[in-house]
């Protein structure tokens, strides 16, 4: 089982919301042989984009106040011979940390939409792919400029 990470110091602590107030600055979760979860408030963050999965962090957004999270689903099976591991992870990010999350997805989202744009229309997904990665990135983008405006950068 791998060894939890420190908790970084960083974040609005002790938001009044009353989504976020339910939230810690990090959390991290062993959750396929333990009771331990996610604090049921990270659900009510909305999704702004990533995909959360093996090691690529989804940048999530509280509705009511405006705090930023990486989230992070990580699933390893050791291949059907050990003991394998199933991780979530929730981290509240300063506006600096959210930016460079969100450069980051940008370009991730990018290469997907080149990928997607490439591929033939016969038998595929390629409509519903491409059209999901091309509203992720207006989503993203939209959050940089927001915090680009509020950081002067």
């Amino acid at each position: 089982m791998p060894k939890k990470k420190p908790a970084p110091q960083h974040g609005r602590k002790g938001s009044a919301c009353a989504i976020c107030k339910g939230i810690p600055d990090y959390k991290f979760v062993e959750t396929l042989h333990t009771n331990e979860r996610l604090p049921e408030e990270v659900k009510q963050l909305l999704v702004i984009g990533g995909y959360g999965l093996y090691g690529s962090e989804q940048v999530r957004k509280c509705p009511t106040c405006g705090t930023y999270y990486a989230f992070l689903h990580d699933h390893d099976s050791e291949s059907g011979v050990g003991y394998g591991y199933t991780d979530e992870s929730i981290e509240r990010l300063t506006p600096e940390k959210v930016l460079d999350l969100i450069e980051k997805t940008l370009k991730s989202t990018r290469r997907a939409i080149e990928y997607w744009s490439k591929q033939g229309e016969a038998g595929t997904k390629r409509p519903d792919f491409l059209g999901k990665h091309q509203k992720e990135f207006k989503q993203l983008e939209k959050e940089r400029q927001a915090l680009c405006k509020q950081l002067d950068c």
